[in-house]
């Protein structure tokens, strides 16, 4: 059990990281600043080359990480959660991929310059992913109803495997123009690094988060076995599919504005337990802050040390997280 003490000294010590690696992104590219010009920029002081520099490109890049690092680690968290299983993550489970396969789907056969259907994307990815984790569980269901952890990882690689070459194929055939944006999606290239994605998306995943948090007490109760959760009057079933729902919702926005990228929400939902406990009143708020710092570094060695070698972000946290996967899959099976 962590005393307050020691969880007010983890939480200072991330933000603390997580301003830091904020300024370091926002000064360092093709074009450097010190930290007195990224001062003088928020205080109106710098030339118009500087701000459209630091405002139009760099921060909505930065905001981006941050919302999509720590919406997918709440969405990791929920899955651990749900399944009792702590190598449950939305990109290993294919949700990712079935947020992508839709989104996919929109650009060959739509206009996805319309403004309908731009509102309708969100809406459109969540039911890939939703339609996606319910085949992941039927297949990897067993006929006694259990669930092996290790049965439900391979089903979710393999389904996703599966919807990954499906995706370019498909969209080869109608548009083999659109094919190279399908490819960048599939290994985590940020592309909704602009203001319009930007305030369209944040207000629903803020909501999100706020409505995940509020269920952290029925997420504590989740974490027992169904006999004990049941004798607190807890329903279950409902507890679960509103559980899916937001990990699934989290997830699937997400996609929208990073693309595929996995390993965040298994990463960080297990080092925020590992430092601060299974309370989820902490650990949620824990998990967020990691990811979001996970997923700006890795964005920062993408963009800053291996420019023009064409490596996208994902590629980065995949190095950096599969390592870690493997290690729990190691000791979940012992």
């Amino acid at each position: 059990m962590k005393t307050s003490a020691n969880t007010k000294s983890i939480f200072l010590l991330l933000v603390l990281l997580l301003f830091i690696f904020s300024i370091i992104s926002l000064s360092i590219g093709q074009v450097s600043f010190s930290i007195f010009d990224i001062l003088d920029i928020f205080l109106g002081r710098s030339s118009d080359a500087m701000m459209m520099i630091i405002t139009n490109i760099r921060l909505p890049r930065i905001l981006v990480c941050l919302l999509a690092g720590a919406s997918l680690a709440l969405s990791g968290m929920l899955l651990q959660t749900l399944t009792h299983n702590p190598l449950a993550d939305s990109g290993i489970l294919g949700i990712n991929t079935g947020a992508g396969m839709v989104i996919a789907l929109s650009v060959s056969y739509l206009n996805i310059e319309s403004h309908l259907v731009i509102s309708f994307l969100p809406l459109i990815a969540m039911l890939g992913g939703c339609l996606t984790i319910m085949l992941v569980y039927l297949i990897a269901r067993q006929k006694n109803n259990n669930i092996s952890p290790t049965r439900l990882i391979i089903t979710g690689v393999g389904v996703s495997t599966m919807l990954s070459g499906t995706m370019v194929s498909v969209v080869g055939s109608v548009n083999r123009y659109k094919v190279d944006y399908i490819v960048h999606w599939l290994s985590g290239q940020i592309n909704g690094d602009n203001w319009t994605t930007l305030m369209n998306l944040a207000p629903l995943l803020i909501m999100l988060w706020c409505w995940t948090y509020s269920r952290s007490q029925t997420l504590n109760i989740m974490n027992l076995n169904d006999h004990t959760a049941l004798a607190l009057g807890l329903h279950l079933q409902k507890e679960r599919l509103i559980s899916l729902i937001l990990a699934t919702s989290l997830a699937a926005f997400s996609v929208i504005l990073v693309g595929n990228i996995t390993f965040i929400g298994l990463v960080a939902g297990h080092i925020a337990r590992r430092l601060l406990g299974s309370n989820h009143f902490v650990s949620l708020p824990a998990a967020m802050l990691i990811g979001m710092l996970i997923l700006l570094i890795a964005d920062t060695i993408s963009r800053v040390l291996l420019v023009g070698t064409g490596i996208p972000t994902g590629l980065i946290v995949a190095v950096l997280g599969a390592p870690y996967f493997l290690y729990l899959m190691a000791k979940v099976e012992k």
